[in-house]
């Protein structure tokens, strides 16, 4: 009864950055240490920090002025790091340069004089803060659906949240390429997603049952649990608490992944507890083969 890891999961390179700019914000200072918003999508892990003295805040006047501002992995809008650097407070920048590339690329379109479309997730925190540092001059698209209602210019350049599906993407630019006369595409998709993306789907095709591990606000592992369920039963999980025996009766291969912002502990403690299931099943069913009911 194997436990199968995806080839790839868990924490990507501007995870890793971010959580290191913070642990050593918090071990080398006395002054306060703030972020606007969840520095990642797992509440696990910002509860560990948060333990440690991280302090996280909606708003920029939330923040002492002699405190300091960890601008997080997804980034903040410019006129929300503009205000902070005029209020004097000091600035660890821990954006993810994936997405430093998508601002800086966002950015080139406009002024180059094309209509920018980003595809994304409308309430995702990398594309809201794409449209606030560009006032609002962006066009969001989510869906093939929503190319359809959407009134192009002559000019299109297209960006995309680094996180989404390339599927997703592939079907939005060739919806959108029918209807426009020019048009500049860049796949700014974090390789590490891709990777993570196919490793998912690769596995869930060979499994009896897939555990995505990750943050329920997590839009990646959210997208890692929708890709698995095309192919097999899926639960998309935060902590081994919410593992249930009954998901695993009957199966006999399990495949594991976890998003881009699950902690390896988390992952470890999911497959020593989904191991001990399939280890207490199968003494189960052993010992009622030997002791058959009359």
């Amino acid at each position: 009864m194997p436990v199968i890891k995806a080839k790839y999961y868990g924490f990507c390179e501007g995870v890793k950055l971010a959580i290191e700019k913070t642990n050593e914000a918090l071990r080398g200072n006395k002054k306060k240490i703030f972020v606007i918003g969840p520095l990642i999508h797992n509440p696990q892990v910002i509860e560990k920090l948060s333990k440690q003295g991280l302090i996280t805040v909606e708003d920029i006047n939330k923040i002492d002025k002699d405190g300091i501002l960890i601008v997080r992995s997804h980034g903040l809008p410019e006129p929300k790091i503009k205000k902070a650097i005029e209020m004097g407070i000091q600035i660890i920048d821990s954006t993810c340069y994936k997405v430093k590339n998508l601002h800086k690329l966002s950015k080139q379109l406009v002024k180059d004089g094309y209509q920018l479309v980003l595809i994304g997730d409308h309430d995702h925190a990398e594309v809201k803060a794409i449209k606030e540092s560009i006032n609002d001059n962006v066009v969001v698209i989510s869906s093939p659906d929503e190319v359809d209602k959407t009134k192009f210019k002559r000019k299109v350049g297209i960006v995309v949240q680094t996180t989404q599906s390339e599927n997703n993407f592939y079907k939005i630019v060739n919806r959108v390429l029918k209807q426009v006369e020019e048009l500049r595409v860049f796949n700014t998709i974090c390789k590490a997603s891709i990777l993570r993306q196919n490793a998912a789907y690769e596995l869930s095709k060979n499994v009896e049952l897939m555990i995505v591990i990750g943050g329920k606000e997590s839009a990646n592992t959210k997208r890692l649990a929708g890709i698995c369920k095309e192919n097999t039963q899926t639960h998309h999980i935060e902590t081994k608490e919410e593992l249930k025996d009954s998901w695993f009766k009957g199966k006999k291969n399990i495949g594991i992944t976890a998003g881009a912002s699950t902690p390896d502990w988390i992952i470890e403690e999911v497959q020593k507890r989904v191991e001990e299931i399939m280890a207490r099943r199968l003494l189960f069913h052993s010992s009622q083969s030997k002791f058959p009911h009359s």
